[in-house]
């Protein structure tokens, strides 16, 4: 898998991400719901396969608890050629800071290449963390501006390499595209428009065109509506992929090397058809 430079930032990444929260939290329907088993150790190695696949750009966070699955991987491969993205809920200056020594203690590396602010709402709104193990206050853009300057403080310093924010809303994709700090945005993409805050799903994609016309290093998750389209796993992924020419990378939180495999093999396919097409 060839890498493109990611936006406007001098780090080149696969169009495939590898999502790790399935590692330690089951996705699927409800009564069907896989994954959320795999230990460090077996994450590792099929970290250090996805990168053998071509695959560079894997993705964390504070809170998924796979910190030590990343750090496995990174132990089996030379850190420069993997890009590691990491959230933080942080809203003041001292949360930053301990969050941002949190990862790199925890993956055990001296840089992060991409943080962000994790799932920045349009209204601020009290939630579960993605674990489900307690709740915790999510500030709105407005509210997190002063851990945004944190870690581009850390930028600065080279310890981050791009900087940016998680969201599920379409109103803070349009503000985050006109904010220069903001390298990265990462934010909600499937077929059925699932997990959108705000806006239809038209208007969030014509939101997710407007930031990568502005310059922003763009890639989407939940592709498979966290796992409840695995059934229609092919056509949901065609769906997604077919955007690729306003979206730098896709984010699929991944269970073996072969579906891996499958999804390299069904990005390149997409890609492939679209450059004869044209």
């Amino acid at each position: 898998m060839d890498k493109i430079r990611f936006g406007r930032t001098k780090l080149e990444v696969s169009r495939l991400c590898f999502g790790t929260e399935p590692f330690t939290i089951p996705k699927g329907t409800a009564d069907q719901k896989i994954g959320g088993d795999v230990s460090p150790e077996k994450a590792g190695r099929m970290l250090k396969n996805a990168l053998e696949l071509g695959v560079n750009f894997w993705d964390t966070s504070n809170d998924y608890g796979t910190h030590p699955h990343v750090a496995e991987g990174l132990r089996l491969v030379p850190r420069r050629e993997v890009v590691i993205a990491d959230k933080s809920y942080a809203k003041t200056t001292e949360d930053a800071k301990a969050d941002l020594k949190k990862s790199l203690t925890e993956l055990d590396t001296d840089y992060i290449d991409i943080m962000l602010l994790h799932y920045v709402p349009y209204h601020a709104k009290r939630e579960h963390n993605t674990l489900s193990t307690k709740y915790i206050e999510l500030g709105n853009l407005e509210q997190r501006l002063e851990a945004l300057k944190t870690f581009c403080e850390a930028k600065e310093s080279g310890v981050v390499r791009a900087v940016g924010l998680s969201t599920h809303s379409t109103k803070v994709v349009k503000a985050a595209s006109a904010m220069p700090e903001i390298d990265v945005i990462c934010t909600i993409l499937n077929k059925v428009g699932a997990w959108i805050e705000d806006g239809t799903l038209t208007e969030h994609i014509s939101a997710i065109k407007g930031a990568y016309e502005a310059g922003k290093a763009v890639y989407v998750i939940k592709l498979l509506n966290a796992g409840k389209l695995r059934s229609k796993s092919e056509s949901s992924l065609r769906f997604a992929f077919q955007q690729h020419l306003f979206i730098n990378a896709f984010n699929i939180g991944m269970y073996s090397v072969d579906e891996v495999k499958t999804n390299v093999r069904l990005l390149g396919a997409v890609l492939q058809k679209k450059l004869s097409s044209e």
